[in-house]
């Protein structure tokens, strides 16, 4: 599914993806995999939110966002977004196993960065389900991922029926 971003969303793109970028580009465990790596991330985050009707998050998060872009009710989702999704996504190999049950029920979503105006929102899988692939370094990828083929991501609308559930139980 594929969501056009209007320029005056660009331009706030642009603006807090900068911010974000320049308050952590001297941090120790800051790592570039890729040429405006803080842009795309943000830009697959909102075509999310414009595709959904949801508040994209522009707060500054010094320590992060914990791997959560958007909570709906007990609902959690991570936008992973890539300009390159012939890989498949790839999910980075969490060491701490707290942190891994942390994550286990986030909802990963795929998001295919192909411009700036425009992203194609791919597929989604849960965390825990993600991590029983196989995982390999990907040469400018980062040390260790989770790789799971684009044929495993279940479709979104699936996701949006979940979505719709949290949300009425907010409502409740």
């Amino acid at each position: 599914m594929t969501v056009y971003i209007p320029p005056d969303w660009q331009d706030t793109i642009n603006c807090h993806a900068a911010r974000r970028h320049n308050k952590h580009r001297f941090d120790d465990n800051h790592r570039v995999l890729v040429p405006d790596y803080w842009k795309k991330g943000l830009t697959g985050e909102v075509a999310f939110a414009l595709h959904y009707g949801l508040a994209p998050d522009l707060e500054d998060r010094p320590a992060g966002d914990g791997g959560v872009d958007f909570q709906i009710g007990d609902m959690a989702i991570d936008v992973k977004t890539t300009n390159n999704i012939d890989i498949g996504l790839l999910v980075p190999v969490i060491m701490n196993s707290r942190e891994e049950v942390r994550r286990q029920d986030t909802y990963l979503v795929l998001a295919h960065y192909r411009s700036a105006d425009t992203v194609t929102l791919v597929g989604w899988i849960r965390d825990a389900d993600a991590r029983t692939f196989r995982s390999d370094v990907v040469i400018g990828r980062g040390p260790l991922n989770h790789i799971v083929p684009l044929s495993r991501l279940s479709p979104l609308d699936l996701l949006h029926a979940r979505m719709q559930e949290a949300k009425r139980s907010i409502v409740v």
